[in-house]
């Protein structure tokens, strides 16, 4: 009995030693994959550690990135701006000189302005060819030391011979009205017609004959030999009728603007007996100024207006 019972004993103690042996077994073959695991889990950990670190170092990249981008589109901007204000600048300066057809009717009217303006004008020696230009038809005058209306009557008609002073003494002479010495050029009659005229009158008029006599041995009947010949510059005047040639060569209402040496608007008229009203002036004469660019009022400047067109 008791062999038994200790047969017993000792085949429970191997039962347990082979079960205890078999968990050892199981746990070493364990081992290695849960420490494999603990790594994967390590390694997801580090990843996504380093995936963090990677998107803060992209973020931070981004923001030097938008920086830079930043810079680089003010620095593109402020570039185009500079280059739209020059070609802005070169576009107004080449508008100056656009050519417009004019026609004979134009070329006429620009002539007879600029004669009337008396601006900058070139003289040309007629023998020598030398050339010489003057800011105005007076400092032309004086410095040639010939008579100014020479020089308007060389402008308009070509003469390189001076018919004024004959016309003048033969009008004074045989007591016929005048409105000045310059108003011959405001005839409907060529100088040359006048003056014709005027020796023709010298026999056809009742005098005694010692006075017709007196008046054909005078020198003052003789055109005056000059070697000049003339050109307005006044480029002014072209690129202001460039500008403003379809209100000047219109009739109707013509809208006025008042602006300052800036050009900005100070004040805008309907028409020219509104800015005549405002500056205190007659009506003729404030088209006297816009048509001859004599604009000038004060501090300020008067101009055409181009708004509505």
């Amino acid at each position: 009995m008791l062999k038994k019972l200790f047969n017993i004993m000792k085949k429970n103690v191997k039962e347990e030693k082979k079960e205890s042996e078999e968990i050892e077994f199981k746990t070493r073959r364990l081992e290695p994959k849960i420490e494999n695991e603990v790594l994967d889990v390590e390694t997801k950990n580090n990843e996504v550690e380093g995936e963090e670190s990677n998107c803060s170092l992209d973020i931070s990249v981004d923001d030097v990135n938008t920086k830079d981008v930043t810079v680089e589109a003010t620095v593109c901007l402020d570039k185009v701006e500079k280059e739209c204000d020059e070609k802005e600048n070169e576009l107004e300066e080449n508008t100056q000189y656009i050519h417009v057809e004019l026609s004979e009717e134009d070329r006429e009217y620009i002539k007879d302005i600029k004669i009337k303006r008396g601006k900058s004008i070139r003289a040309i020696d007629v023998y020598s060819e030398e050339v010489k230009e003057f800011k105005t038809h007076s400092e032309c005058s004086k410095k040639l030391k010939i008579p100014m209306d020479y020089i308007k009557e060389n402008l308009k008609y070509g003469y390189t011979d001076y018919l004024g002073q004959a016309i003048n003494y033969l009008r004074e002479e045989l007591k016929l009205d005048t409105d000045g010495e310059s108003s011959y050029l405001e005839s409907s009659k060529t100088p040359m017609e006048l003056f014709n005229g005027l020796n023709n009158k010298i026999f056809t008029t009742k005098m005694s004959e010692y006075k017709r006599e007196e008046i054909l041995c005078s020198e003052k009947i003789e055109p005056l030999k000059m070697h000049y010949k003339f050109e307005c510059i006044d480029e002014e005047y072209d690129e202001y009728f460039t500008k403003y040639k379809s209100i000047i060569k219109r009739g109707g209402k013509k809208r006025v603007e008042l602006v300052d040496k800036k050009g900005e608007v100070i004040e805008r008229f309907k028409s020219l007996d509104d800015c005549a009203n405002y500056l205190n002036k007659e009506k003729n004469e404030v088209v006297d100024m816009l048509k001859y660019k004599d604009t000038k009022v004060g501090r300020y400047e008067i101009r055409y207006s181009l708004r509505g067109l």
